[in-house]
């Protein structure tokens, strides 16, 4: 089987290329060169030279517009990536009777429930980041592509680029850190979500036609603020920090940014669970997982 992967030089990407090499021949491609080749994905005519020039079986959309306050300022470019791209890849699948991966957000989702978010809860984005990733879900099952969509929440990894990595370098640098309190998700290790991936593309015989929404994301819920203290205090414990650094809870008023966040990013994973046989690891075990991979890059 050739898969192709784009977004292959992300956080993502780095996890899910070395678990799919047991599946097959993995093609990444990134706009930066990271993978095999260098490919603009928001020029339409690239994309479709490089799905000829490929000729994959099954794509893994890992591509992403992800400046969330920038997406703000920059609606099409956004736009074009996030909610055009996966039906360009979804209309080129159907075609040539191949499967497709996508991975989209609980940013799709905006309010608070009493419960975790299921994948038939009725979206609602409340910023242009959300908006462009509905738009490319939608865009994919319009396409009559066969695959899944996987939504997951609060994405982390040793890799530079995201809350994990940007709070434990301030703390190795000993500065305090202020961290948001009123907003709840589900944080997600990259290399939990790849494995997931992983696990179902080895059941893609049944998948079913079109495509199927399936949440995957860390078991349990906290805080910003929780979770910047749960993974000092791991990190210290693992010594990959000298020292923990104070932490003070803020209200999300206090940390201005431009586009609005989720209060509740909590995402009800039981589907996938269900479909698959295999229980998520939780939110605590998966820090500890991530945190020897950062030990190992610091040492």
């Amino acid at each position: 089987m050739r898969i192709l992967l784009t977004g292959a030089g992300g956080q993502l990407g780095r996890h899910l290329a070395p678990r799919l090499a047991s599946l097959g021949e993995v093609i990444g491609t990134d706009r930066s060169g990271g993978g095999d080749f260098a490919c603009d994905l928001s020029d339409r005519r690239l994309v479709d030279k490089m799905l000829g020039r490929v000729r994959p079986d099954l794509v893994l959309n890992a591509a992403a517009y992800t400046a969330v306050d920038r997406a703000e300022d920059e609606p099409v470019p956004a736009a074009r990536i996030n909610g055009e791209l996966p039906g360009w890849l979804g209309e080129w699948c159907r075609a040539q009777h191949a499967a497709i991966v996508h991975f989209s957000t609980d940013y799709v989702f905006s309010g608070v429930l009493d419960r975790p978010w299921r994948e038939d809860d009725t979206t609602a984005p409340g910023n242009v980041y959300g908006h462009s990733k509905l738009a490319g879900e939608r865009a994919l099952l319009a396409s009559g592509a066969q695959g899944v969509i996987i939504r997951t929440a609060w994405l982390y990894s040793h890799f530079p680029g995201n809350f994990l990595s940007a709070i434990l370098t301030r703390a190795a640098q000993g500065n305090p850190l202020k961290i948001v309190s009123d907003q709840v998700g589900s944080p997600t290790w990259a290399g939990t979500l790849a494995e997931a991936t992983r696990r179902l593309i080895e059941l893609r015989e049944r998948w079913s036609p079109g495509c199927q929404c399936f949440h995957v994301a860390g078991q349990g819920q906290m805080s910003w603020y929780e979770f910047g203290v749960a993974a000092i205090e791991a990190a210290v414990a693992a010594g990959a920090l000298d020292r923990a650094v104070p932490i003070a809870p803020i209200d999300s008023a206090a940390w201005p940014q431009k586009a609005r966040r989720p209060q509740w990013s909590v995402l009800d994973c039981g589907r996938y669970q269900d479909f698959t046989g295999h229980h998520l690891p939780t939110v605590n075990d998966d820090l500890d997982h991530c945190l020897q991979f950062w030990k190992e890059q610091i040492c």
